[in-house]
C-alpha cells in the first residue's frame, strides 16, 4: 500500500454474507480506503438473488466480471453479458440473480458513499 493508491487480492479476501439478501460478498470501502464510492464484489450461487430494492440517493454501477449476469430492472428482466456494465440511477428498482448452473461474480460500485442507501422496491417481487 501507498499514499498513492491502495489495492487488494480481491480473492484473498474472506467473503461475508449480506444480512439483507445472505448472497456472499466482499466489501472494498475500508480495505481500500474508499470515501467517495462503496465498492463490493458479489459471488452469486445457482439460485441466488440480491433483494429487489431501489436507492435513496445512490447510483449504482454493476459490471459482470464472471457470468452472464441477469438483472430486474424496473419490471424488466434484463440479460447481462460477462464484461458488461450497467448503470442504474437511484430512484430505479433493481435486482441481480442467478438462474444458471454456474456462480456468478459482479463489481458493484455505489456513489455517493451513502451508509444504509438502500429500500424496497416499490412493486412486488
Amino acid at each position: 500500500m501507498s499514499d498513492e493508491y491502495t489495492a487488494v487480492r480481491v480473492d484473498e479476501v474472506e467473503r461475508k454474507p449480506s444480512a439483507s439478501s445472505g448472497t456472499d460478498h466482499v466489501d472494498l470501502v475500508e480495505r481500500l480506503g474508499c470515501t467517495e464510492m462503496r465498492p463490493k464484489v458479489w459471488y452469486l450461487s445457482p439460485g441466488d438473488a440480491m433483494s429487489y430494492h431501489r436507492q435513496t440517493e445512490q447510483e449504482e454501477l454493476y459490471y459482470v466480471l464472471r457470468g452472464p449476469g441477469r438483472m430486474k430492472i424496473g419490471g424488466e428482466l434484463v440479460d447481462v453479458p460477462e464484461g458488461t456494465a450497467v448503470r442504474v440511477p437511484p430512484e430505479t428498482d433493481r435486482q441481480v440473480l442467478n438462474d444458471t448452473d454456474g456462480e456468478h461474480v459482479w463489481l458493484i460500485v455505489g456513489a455517493p458513499p451513502a451508509t444504509d442507501d438502500g429500500r424496497p422496491a416499490s412493486e412486488d417481487v
